[in-house]
C-alpha cells in the first residue's frame, strides 16, 4: 500500500474564485495547469504570469512525500508551452535512499511526461542539490533555464543553471545532441500484444537512454484500475539517471493525491543491453512491490 498525503488546507490560503483551478490542477490534472488555465488563475490572483509559479510553490510542497527527511521541497516549471507542472521529493519508507525522487527530478518528469519539449524556468523552494543540477543539466534546454530559488521568508536567488552549474559536464561530452525533452523517439516492438505490455512499450519508445541504449518504461496497474507509465531518463554522469519505476510511482502519485493506493501488476519493457531494471525491481519485490505481480518482457 502506498499513501500519497495531501494536506487541503495549503489550498485554502488562496481566494474562493481561485479554488476551482486549484483543484483542477492537483486532483484533475495531475498537477499541471495549460497555458490558458496558468494565465486565468495569475488574473485570478492579480497577479503576473511570470509570479504565479512562485505562489504555487506550497502548493507543489504540500504534494511530498517524506517518511525519512520530513522536509518539504516544492518545484514549479514552466514549459516552453507555457504550461505549469509542479514537482516534490518522494522518498519511501524501510528502502534504500536511492529509490527517492528529487523535486526538481519529479517536475522534469511531470513535464516529460505531459508532452513538454523545453522548460523556460523553475523555480524552488530551497538549493538544488548537485544531482538535481547534474540532472537539470540534460533537458536539452539547459543552457537557457533560469533557476530561481525562493526562501520561505520569500528571498530570491535568481540565475541560469549555468550560474549553478558552471563548467558542466554533460550529453555534449560524450557526444549527445538534444535531451530527455527533445530525443528522438524510438521504433521498439514487442510481441506480447496485452494492454499493460503495449502500453509499457509506448512509453519505452519515448525514454531517454543515449548511453547505454537500455531503453525502457513501466506500466503499472492498481487494484482500482488506474494505469500509468513511467521512462526511464538516463544521465550523463550515470547516477543522477532516473529509474523508470521510480517515474512511474511518481507519475501514480499525481494521480492520486489524497488517497492509498495498491499496486497489483508491474510490467517492465527493456531493451538487451549492458543495463538492466529488472534487478531493481527484485530489490522493491521485498518492499515497494510486495506481493505485486511483476513480468519483464524484452523489445527490439
Amino acid at each position: 500500500m502506498l499513501s500519497f498525503p495531501f494536506d487541503r488546507q495549503v489550498l485554502e490560503t488562496f481566494p474562493e474564485e481561485a479554488q476551482p483551478l486549484l483543484n483542477t490542477l492537483v486532483f484533475e490534472q495531475a498537477c499541471m495547469l495549460t497555458a490558458e488555465q496558468a494565465d486565468e488563475l495569475a488574473s485570478i490572483l492579480s497577479i503576473s504570469i511570470d509570479k504565479l509559479p512562485e505562489m504555487l510553490l506550497p502548493v507543489a510542497a504540500a504534494t511530498a512525500v517524506v517518511p525519512v527527511s520530513h522536509f518539504h521541497v516544492g518545484v514549479v516549471i514552466r514549459g516552453g508551452s507555457g504550461a505549469l507542472y509542479l514537482g516534490s521529493n518522494m522518498e519511501f519508507d524501510k528502502t534504500f535512499l536511492g529509490m527517492s525522487l528529487h523535486g526538481e527530478q519529479s517536475a522534469v518528469n511531470n513535464a516529460w511526461l505531459h508532452g513538454e519539449t523545453s522548460i523556460i524556468n523553475l523555480v524552488v523552494n530551497a538549493a538544488p542539490c548537485g544531482h538535481c543540477r547534474q540532472f537539470l543539466h540534460e533537458i536539452g534546454t539547459s543552457e537557457q533555464l533560469d533557476v530561481n530559488i525562493v526562501s520561505s521568508a520569500g528571498e530570491s536567488n535568481r540565475s541560469p543553471l549555468t550560474g549553478f552549474l558552471p563548467s558542466a559536464f554533460g550529453p555534449v561530452d560524450l557526444g549527445v545532441d538534444g535531451g530527455i525533452l527533445s530525443y528522438a523517439k524510438q521504433t521498439l516492438k514487442c510481441e506480447e500484444k496485452s494492454e499493460l505490455v503495449q502500453l509499457a512499450l509506448e512509453a519505452a519508445n519515448s525514454s531517454y537512454a543515449p548511453y547505454s541504449k537500455g531503453f525502457a518504461a513501466i506500466a503499472l496497474e492498481t487494484t482500482d484500475g488506474v494505469k500509468v507509465c513511467g521512462r526511464y531518463a538516463e544521465n550523463a554522469a550515470y547516477n543522477p539517471s532516473l529509474q523508470p519505476m521510480t517515474s512511474a510511482i511518481a507519475h501514480l502519485r499525481f494521480a492520486s493525491l489524497g488517497k492509498d493506493v495498491e499496486i497489483k501488476n508491474v510490467v517492465l519493457v527493456e531493451t538487451d543491453s549492458p543495463v538492466s531494471h529488472a534487478t531493481h525491481l527484485a530489490a522493491l519485490q521485498k518492499t515497494v512491490l510486495k506481493d505485486v505481480t511483476v513480468q519483464r518482457y524484452l523489445a527490439s
